[in-house]
């Protein structure tokens, strides 16, 4: 948009860091708008949150590397550094460190077991397929 002015922290960008659930909640927020004042985020967050205390928590966000922001006037507006689907990747990296051994097999049978759900048809093709092309490729 015009009238922003780049800010100094779009120049390096940190490793991304762990997100708490409010975090998270921003971060989908930002994510559906595309970018968001605090104002905006206050407005769609599940909980009453003071505008401060969204402020505080954007920063945060930031200097774990998930946002920027650019100048807009008086106000400070944020957009994402990396895509969702980056971020979901990255989270899911974590979570196969953390939890299953690095081990996507594990992660799968874990989730299929805890879900209690029936996969449908059309999702059983799409990880047969999958299966096939890892097998192809290997």
């Amino acid at each position: 948009m015009a009238g922003r002015k780049p800010d100094r922290s779009q120049r390096t960008q940190p490793p991304m860091a762990r997100l708490s659930r409010r975090e998270r909640e921003i971060m989908d927020i930002i994510y559906e708008l595309g970018e968001a004042g605090a104002h905006e985020v206050v407005a769609r967050m599940a909980e009453d949150l003071s505008y401060d205390t969204v402020r505080v928590t954007l920063s945060i966000l930031e200097k774990k590397g998930y946002l920027t922001h650019q100048r807009e006037g008086r106000r400070y507006i944020f957009t994402p550094r990396t895509s969702r689907e980056k971020a979901s990747r990255h989270a899911v990296r974590n979570l196969l460190q953390t939890f299953f051994d690095n081990s996507p097999s594990k992660a799968i049978l874990t989730m299929l077991d805890v879900s209690g759900d029936h996969l449908s048809a059309d999702e059983i093709e799409r990880i047969s397929r999958m299966i096939q092309e890892e097998e192809r490729d290997t």
